[in-house]
């Protein structure tokens, strides 16, 4: 196995959300607001992981904190660091993305895999977008936990897929469904498709579909166990 030491998890079924919750903010509606020194704690830990600027961004978004992740001055680096865009957000922002990345709430775990994805797609070359509904074929749309686009051309390159069903491994079923619909996905030239478990594989034997779908029509498949927040790439023996 491989492992990619990367604070992330993962949601529900792909291809149905007619009855996925919504995410809800765990944060009170009231103003929460941290000490220095509880502030002070949580950018150390979070400035250890390597979150992408945009995904900072949508947590700004969506806690109404101003984020300027621009620098200025000879003496700034041109990107700057990511304890200084730590500071540039609220406190609201802050408690976000400790549920997201420190406590790893299952609702947030789209953020984790996009964060993971960045790992394979240069955040400089792609952007994320989080639940993603995406045309498969004519009459056909699917949703996907992350969708990765090109910026140069605004097309779709991969597809990330969780199985965050809670307490229920992954099923073949389900793993058929996915294999089929990057199949029709191929078609239109994705790169790649990656699919991970938070719960394990049922049957226990996830190898011996690894070994048989790591290349669909010219995608990249590849499949991941998520465990102690560390995903583990599944090798086919």
């Amino acid at each position: 196995m491989v492992s990619l030491d990367l604070a992330l998890a993962p949601l529900d079924e792909f291809n149905s959300r007619a009855s996925t919750p919504k995410v809800v903010f765990i944060l009170s509606t009231t103003q929460q607001i941290l000490t220095p020194k509880q502030r002070a704690e949580l950018e150390a830990r979070l400035g250890r992981y390597n979150i992408p600027v945009q995904i900072l961004q949508m947590v700004a978004d969506r806690c109404e904190s101003e984020f300027d992740p621009r620098v200025s001055g000879r003496d700034h680096p041109k990107k700057p660091k990511l304890t200084v865009l730590l500071s540039r957000l609220n406190d609201k922002a802050i408690m976000l993305l400790e549920q997201i990345f420190l406590e790893c709430h299952d609702s947030f775990s789209a953020f984790r895999f996009a964060v993971f994805l960045s790992s394979i797609y240069s955040p400089m070359m792609h952007k994320f977008v989080i639940d993603d509904k995406v045309a498969v074929k004519p009459g056909l749309e699917c949703f996907f936990d992350v969708g990765v686009y090109s910026r140069n051309t605004e097309k779709l390159v991969a597809v990330g897929v969780q199985n965050n069903e809670e307490l229920h491994a992954a099923t073949n079923k389900s793993i058929r469904r996915f294999l089929t619909t990057v199949k029709d996905l191929s078609a239109i030239g994705i790169q790649g498709a990656y699919y991970s478990s938070s719960y394990g594989y049922a049957e226990g034997e996830p190898w011996r579909v690894a070994a048989k779908t790591c290349i669909q029509g010219g995608t990249e498949v590849r499949f991941f166990d998520y465990r102690d927040k560390v995903y583990f790439e599944i090798k086919a023996k």
